[in-house]
């Protein structure tokens, strides 16, 4: 059972983020993985179009 008073005690310790950060934080992660999607399909097309013609 200390396991679980220690556990709820560590948690309390924790900054958690706002909402608002959680939300910004989200919009960017979005946008990262959509510009890397973009970026490897581009680059997909141009080495297959130089290697498989």
């Amino acid at each position: 059972m200390a396991f679980w008073a220690d556990l709820k005690t560590e948690m309390k310790k924790v900054d958690w983020p706002t909402g608002q950060r959680v939300a910004q934080m989200t919009v960017v992660v979005f946008l990262i993985v959509a510009l890397l999607t973009v970026f490897l399909f581009a680059l997909d097309l141009v080495l297959g179009a130089v290697f498989f013609r």
